[in-house]
C-alpha cells in the first residue's frame, strides 16, 4: 500500500492535507483533512482511469459548496426536528440551521473544521476535539475518524468518538455517487435492501412513522435512476429522492453499471438516498442530475423517535462505526 501527502489549500490560516492512498490495482482513496473529506475514488480498468464519486480539485469549491460534498457531517447527520431534543429529562435547544430545525449537526459541525491528521501502517486517521461551547451539544467529543483501502478495493470509513457527558452522535460521510461513463446518473442501478422507508413532514423531518415501501422506492431488484423516478413521479409527482430507508443487517445497498459495481454496508440502519447535481446547482435545478448520494447512518431525528435506534453516547465511553464502500469490476 502506498501512501502520500500533499498540501491542498489553505483553511482558517492552517493547511488542508490531501492524503491519497493506493493499492496494487491502482485504485485510490484521497481525503482531506478539510472536514474529513472523501475527496476521490479512483478506479483503474483496462488502462483507463475512472473516478466513482463527485469531487471538486480546490479547496474553494469544497468550502463554498451547500451539497457538503464527501464530507464527514455530524455530530448527527440529518435533521433534528425542531432543534431539541431531551436526555436524562434534561431539554436541549440548540441553533436552528434549517429552518427552525438543525441538519448536520449545525454550522459548527464536523463538516466545518480542518482536522489534524496521521498515517498509522496503512491507514489515514483525521482527528479533532469539538466542544461543547463551539456547538451547544452536551460534551467535549473527541473524534478520531479512520479511512483505510483494502487490496481487494474496499473502502471503510470508521467514527470513533468519547465524550465528557452524555451527548449524541451519528455521523456519516455525504458522499455522491456515479458508476457510470456519463456525466448523468440517470443510467446507474441501483438496488436497496429495504423494505420501509421513513415519513417526513414538508420540512423533510420526520414524522415518527415507518411507512412500507410503494411502487416509487421499491429497489428490492435492480432499477435504473431513470426508471425510479419515473416510478416515483407517477407513484406521487415527486421528481427526485431525498429519503430514508430502515436497512436491517449489514448489506445495505449495490449501485452498479454495466462495467463496475459498489456493495455499500453498514452497522447501522439507515440509508438516506439524494440525487443532485452538486457541480452545477443550475442543472439540479433543471433536475439533471449526475450523482445520488449515499449516506449510511442511524435514522435521522432518532433522538426524538422511539424505535428510530440508539444515538446516544454515554460519558467517558467510546463507540465506533463503521461504513464500508467494496468497488468491484463487471467483466
Amino acid at each position: 500500500m502506498k501512501i502520500t501527502k500533499e498540501q491542498f489549500g489553505t483553511y482558517q490560516n492552517g493547511p488542508v492535507y490531501l492524503y491519497k492512498i493506493e493499492n496494487k490495482h491502482k485504485t485510490q482513496l484521497n481525503v482531506l483533512s478539510y472536514a474529513a473529506t472523501w475527496q476521490d475514488f479512483k478506479v483503474v480498468e483496462n488502462g483507463i482511469t475512472h473516478s466513482l464519486i463527485s469531487h471538486f480539485d480546490n479547496l474553494d469549491d469544497y468550502i463554498k459548496t451547500p451539497y457538503q460534498v464527501g464530507k464527514t457531517v455530524g455530530r448527527v447527520a440529518g435533521r433534528i426536528g425542531h432543534a431539541s431534543f431531551k436526555l436524562d429529562d434534561k431539554n436541549y435547544h440548540l441553533p436552528a440551521n434549517d429552518g427552525s430545525n438543525l441538519i448536520h449537526g449545525g454550522d459548527n459541525g464536523f463538516q466545518s473544521v480542518n482536522f489534524s491528521g496521521s498515517v498509522i501502517k496503512d491507514e489515514v486517521i483525521l482527528s479533532h476535539k469539538f466542544l461543547s461551547a463551539d456547538d451547544n451539544f452536551p460534551g467535549d467529543l473527541e473524534l478520531k475518524i479512520t479511512y483505510s483501502l483494502s487490496e481487494e478495493n474496499e473502502v471503510k470509513i470508521s467514527y470513533t468518538a468519547t465524550s465528557t457527558a452524555k451527548t449524541l452522535f451519528n455521523p456519516t460521510c455525504h458522499v455522491y455517487f456515479n458508476v457510470t461513463d456519463n456525466e448523468d446518473v440517470f443510467g446507474q442501478d441501483v438496488k436497496i435492501n429495504s423494505n420501509s422507508i421513513l415519513e417526513v413532514d414538508s420540512n423533510k423531518v420526520p414524522t415518527g412513522k415507518i411507512l412500507p415501501v410503494t411502487k416509487g422506492y421499491e429497489f428490492k431488484e435492480f432499477k435504473t435512476i431513470a426508471k425510479a423516478l419515473d416510478d416515483l413521479k407517477s407513484d406521487n409527482g415527486k421528481l427526485e429522492f431525498d429519503d430514508t430507508f430502515v436497512t436491517d443487517g449489514n448489506s445495505v445497498a449495490t449501485i452498479k453499471s454495466n462495467k463496475r459495481a459498489v456493495d455499500f454496508s453498514s452497522d447501522r440502519n439507515g440509508l438516506v438516498i439524494f440525487t443532485a447535481n452538486p457541480n452545477d446547482p443550475k442543472k439540479a435545478d433543471k433536475r439533471e442530475y449526475n450523482s445520488l448520494a449515499m449516506e449510511m447512518q442511524t435514522l435521522p431525528d432518532a433522538i426524538n423517535h422511539v424505535g428510530f435506534g440508539n444515538i446516544v453516547l454515554p460519558a467517558n465511553e467510546s463507540v465506533t462505526y463503521t461504513n464500508s464502500y467494496k468497488y468491484r469490476q463487471i467483466n
